[in-house]
């Protein structure tokens, strides 16, 4: 088997670069859409087409290793890649199809293409992958970190399991230890501060304060629409599909949250008519907590958090408030047993008095 880089010459003295390929008695070509410019009496030109050469012989090797890895029996891809940058891109495509964790692929493709904007899987090593971790632990915050990374490891794993390398690095590097964080809540007092004080959006103030009432993250509250709700002998609930996790739900709402959807409208038509994702609706927020007397730092998905808070500290058992949540593991929703103030509070207070 021979991998070997052939120069076709165009016009003005330039050269396209391409691969001619040789193995299981088939010869094919690749084009590397790679081009060699005119360096006649130009230095920072001749600079320009050593680097251009240089990555055309990484693809080079690139080819080889993946003939070679055919050649001894390793599972065939059914597409190749030139760089492992083109194959996340793929991913993130996917993604796109789906929806599930969109933003966090994008931003982790980002970080990627900073990092190295040509990365070969053959430079998909233990030592690449630690590199890439202290890149991430050093730009942001540990959780987020560690979130890209393990979306990294994956789409690793993935393309071992699509036979797009033979050896599997991410198998042999540690996750980023995720930190314990401060999930911020509204008490229920903080709550009826808020019922109480404008919000400049009538329709951010309805829609938090549905969040609040029935734990719905703000996707799922932007995107829904009047035929996702039902009625069954008087009881409202919400039949809808979680953007996030694409779990199909049933969710009871209470009379309170019924009347914050205000009036039906169309089938297609969404509930909360005119919600969106700006900066002034986040600045409009942001005011309408301060406005309210609440010192807390505020965002739309603490409402999600306030109701975990509130049916725990209400009674509602950790299991179906899992269920309502729509989370897949309990340990998910053990997080929010770590800051229940009543609970503390009732438990501080039967400490026995003393004369102090």
């Amino acid at each position: 088997m021979t991998v070997t880089i052939r120069k076709r010459k165009l016009k003005e003295g330039r050269y396209a670069l391409y691969l001619d390929l040789y193995a299981h008695q088939n010869q094919w070509q690749e084009n590397l859409k790679l081009y060699l410019e005119n360096e006649k009496g130009n230095p920072a030109k001749k600079q320009m087409n050593k680097q251009t050469y240089a990555i055309a012989e990484r693809i080079q090797t690139e080819r080889l290793y993946q003939l070679q890895n055919d050649i001894f029996g390793f599972k065939k891809p059914e597409k190749t890649y030139r760089t492992f940058n083109e194959y996340f891109l793929d991913l993130v495509a996917e993604r796109e199809r789906t929806g599930v964790n969109l933003v966090s692929w994008e931003c982790v493709y980002k970080h990627l293409n900073k990092f190295n904007s040509s990365i070969l899987f053959t430079d998909l090593t233990v030592r690449y992958l630690e590199e890439f971790k202290s890149k991430l632990l050093n730009n942001l915050k540990p959780n987020s970190a560690s979130s890209y990374f393990n979306i990294l490891k994956g789409s690793i794993h993935e393309a071992y399991r699509r036979g797009l390398i033979k050896d599997n690095p991410a198998a042999r590097v540690k996750c980023i230890k995720e930190v314990d964080t401060n999930r911020e809540y509204l008490t229920k007092e903080e709550v009826d501060s808020l019922i109480a004080t404008d919000c400049r959006y009538n329709v951010l103030k309805r829609a938090f304060l549905f969040s609040c009432l029935t734990g719905l993250r703000w996707s799922d509250v932007h995107n829904l629409k009047w035929k996702d709700v039902r009625t069954d002998n008087g009881a409202y609930h919400i039949v809808y599909t979680q953007r996030k996790t694409k779990n199909s739900e049933v969710l009871p709402i209470a009379a309170n949250a019924v009347k914050l959807m205000g009036n039906i409208g169309d089938n297609n038509e969404r509930v909360f008519v005119g919600l969106r994702y700006s900066s002034y609706f986040n600045t409009a927020l942001f005011t309408w907590v301060a406005n309210a007397g609440i010192k807390k730092h505020i965002t739309f998905h603490c409402a999600r958090h306030t109701n975990a808070i509130l049916l725990l500290n209400n009674g509602v058992d950790i299991y179906t408030v899992s269920k309502m949540l729509g989370h897949r593991e309990l340990k998910t929703t053990s997080v929010y047993a770590k800051v229940m103030n009543k609970t503390k509070i009732e438990a501080v207070e039967k400490l026995p008095n003393f004369s102090l």
